[in-house]
């Protein structure tokens, strides 16, 4: 597949980003409502039967379980709600397989991991010698998950090239990753309220200490970090970035 980025220079990817976007049938709106409803659904899960079970909430399920569950929850909400376009991927399709134009499905890549990366098998940053062998063209639109826990923490929209994906240095590296122009001008961020509720960590320069500090004063997530009145000077310049990272959303 082409891309559509092809030949053109950094300063230009925005502005392709942003039309790929609002040509896509699956629109910013539509996303964020189904993935609200797919990750409700996910921690409302019930393990085994009601004599012998459990609800998934009450177990620490690794994230791959979880990113893995919430696509398929995602891929059967569209399904349901447009069962002539959109089905789960099989085989070597994309996990959102688009069922009139092959060439508008996507891919989902998730990461249970404290930030706003996103990470793929080492086998994407590397160059494959037969195309043939490559389970998934690794080019084309994405919707990228990140969670922490139980809260879901950024959703975003774009595409990605196989050769934006960048293996490990080290030999016995397993994971690849993103480069920070691909996150600010091919992924587009999908807005919400839901954004306010990840962990105070998630703001730029909060580390550790500074979370400690925030969380014995009653602040857990950037909504009260926004929000919050009379807070310690030493904590007021957590409040003005949070404010200015997230404007629009508050």
């Amino acid at each position: 597949m082409a891309s559509p980025y092809l030949g053109a220079p950094v300063d230009q990817w925005a502005s392709i980003t942003r039309q790929l976007v609002q040509q896509h049938p699956l629109t910013p709106a539509l996303i964020h409502d189904a993935a609200m409803i797919s990750w409700n659904r996910l921690w409302n899960t019930w393990v085994g039967d009601r004599e012998v079970g459990f609800p998934l909430a009450h177990i620490d399920p690794p994230a791959t379980v979880i990113g893995y569950m919430f696509e398929k929850l995602f891929a059967k909400e569209l399904a349901t709600r447009m069962p002539n376009s959109w089905r789960g991927g099989a085989g070597s399709e994309k996990d959102l397989h688009c069922i009139f134009d092959e060439a508008l499905s996507v891919e989902m890549k998730a990461s249970g991991q404290l930030g706003y990366k996103i990470y793929g098998n080492r086998s994407y940053g590397q160059t494959l010698e037969n195309a043939d062998a490559a389970k998934k063209d690794k080019s084309g639109f994405y919707i990228t998950v990140n969670f922490v826990g139980q809260t879901l923490t950024l959703l975003r929209f774009g595409w990605i090239d196989a050769s934006d994906w960048q293996a490990q240095r080290a030999a016995s590296g397993q994971m690849s990753g993103l480069s920070d122009e691909v996150y600010a001008y091919k992924l587009e961020p999908i807005p919400g309220e839901y954004i306010l509720h990840g962990p105070v960590q998630l703001v730029k320069n909060v580390g550790d200490a500074a979370a400690e500090s925030l969380n014995a004063v009653g602040i857990y997530t950037i909504g009260q970090l926004i929000h919050a009145q009379g807070l310690p000077v030493s904590l007021q310049r957590h409040q003005i970035r949070a404010r200015e990272l997230y404007q629009g959303l508050y």
